[in-house]
């Protein structure tokens, strides 16, 4: 009884721990752009490149980034852009091998 008592108890151990590593680095929450942020985007001459500028008109920072469907390729994102309050960056981002077939952006409050 006491073997099998620290079978499980180790078993539980090994779960949670195996558990604790699955759990998403991104711990914060994403969403679409709201009233707070005045984004816009554009792709280049060959439709390969798209970015996404956006402007933080919140008073809070904030991380954006330009996600970009592509069209026989896989879709791909530019990097996460911190935004202090009333400033303007950009996130852009490549298809490679297809053309880009849409781009809008992640965002998250800091």
């Amino acid at each position: 009884m006491r073997n099998r008592r620290r079978a499980l108890t180790l078993g539980a151990a090994l779960t949670l721990a195996a558990v604790a590593q699955l759990a998403p680095a991104e711990a914060v929450v994403k969403r679409p752009p709201g009233g707070g942020e005045a984004c816009t985007y554009s792709v280049s001459a060959d439709g390969h490149d798209a970015t996404a500028v956006c402007k933080n008109n919140n008073n809070h920072p904030i991380e954006f980034r330009a996600v970009i469907v592509c069209g026989w390729t896989w879709d791909t994102t530019g990097p996460w852009i911190t935004l202090q309050p009333g400033k303007r960056k950009a996130s852009s981002g490549r298809c490679g091998g297809s053309g880009v077939g849409g781009v809008s952006v992640d965002v998250r409050d800091l």
